[in-house]
């Protein structure tokens, strides 16, 4: 398992131009992985991205942002077309930037939606297909994708690692598997071990913040439960701190409306040290 934290605590979007002194600092506090997102206006050098973490010798994951626009369950085709689009060019700028993973929100959306039985059965299937072809195109290119799950606020079809269990099993491919956020787990999940047992083999990434996404360790999220059950399943991926700045607008969308830290850096150092203590000590 390697630590690292999410570019999120810092700027939204990135870019490589202005923010390539983010990884080196983030190394300095003993980071092992980078993660950042590609939202639509973000700017990324490939290669002198690429340069940096093998540099450093980061490990690296890319975000990708879905949303109602882009969604890979949608029952209109069209929908369903761009979102393949969009994942297949994150999987490229992935690969080009010698990321292993891709991870996101890939089916349904945030809102008041109420799916029937039928409807979410449907879209599950959508879903399952978009995911069969994108584990092709990931094989290819040599990157794993992930499917996140989010909690009831932010999406109305996976909010559980049971649902995205039955998911990627439908999907039946070995680069498509789940990434669970301790966040998200705290609203929906019982028994956060519990869940991360049910991802079981598949689960391929994991982000970590409190319960109220301060720094991991901060919160009445029982870490120890967290750490046997992600070794238990021998989870060798990245464990990514994920929280985020109210002063850009990854933030806001978070609906961050005061610091929950000192700083973006108490966050990423505070934490790192932290995870590394009770995850892989």
């Amino acid at each position: 398992m390697k630590i690292g934290a999410n570019l999120w605590i810092w700027v939204s979007p990135f870019r490589t131009d202005e923010h390539l002194r983010l990884i080196t600092q983030l190394k300095s506090f003993g980071a092992e992985a980078v993660e950042f997102a590609l939202e639509d206006d973000a700017v990324v050098d490939a290669k002198a991205l690429r340069r940096v973490l093998e540099e450093e010798a980061l490990g690296c994951s890319l975000v990708g942002l879905w949303g109602p626009e882009r969604d890979l369950s949608h029952t209109d085709g069209a929908i369903r077309k761009r979102g393949m689009s969009y994942a297949k060019h994150c999987l490229d700028v992935s690969a080009d930037v010698g990321a292993s993973i891709l991870t996101g929100s890939i089916a349904g959306v945030g809102g008041q939606e109420i799916l029937s039985t039928a409807v979410r059965q449907t879209r599950i299937q959508y879903a399952a297909e978009s995911l069969q072809q994108l584990g092709q195109h990931a094989a290819e290119v040599g990157v794993r994708l992930g499917v996140e799950v989010l909690n009831r606020y932010e999406n109305n079809l996976i909010n559980t690692a049971k649902q995205a269990r039955e998911l990627v099993d439908l999907t039946n491919h070995e680069k498509v598997g789940i990434h669970l956020d301790t966040f998200h787990m705290n609203i929906e999940e019982t028994c956060l071990g519990d869940a991360i047992r049910l991802a079981g083999d598949v689960l391929f990434h994991f982000h970590c913040s409190d319960n109220h996404r301060r720094t991991p360790g901060q919160g009445h999220l029982h870490w120890k439960e967290i750490a046997e059950a992600l070794n238990e399943v021998k989870y060798d991926g990245y464990s990514i701190i994920e929280s985020f700045n109210p002063n850009n607008r990854m933030g806001r969308l978070a609906h961050f409306w005061h610091p929950l830290a000192q700083s973006p850096e108490t966050v990423a150092r505070d934490g790192i040290v932290f995870l590394k203590r009770v995850l892989t000590s």
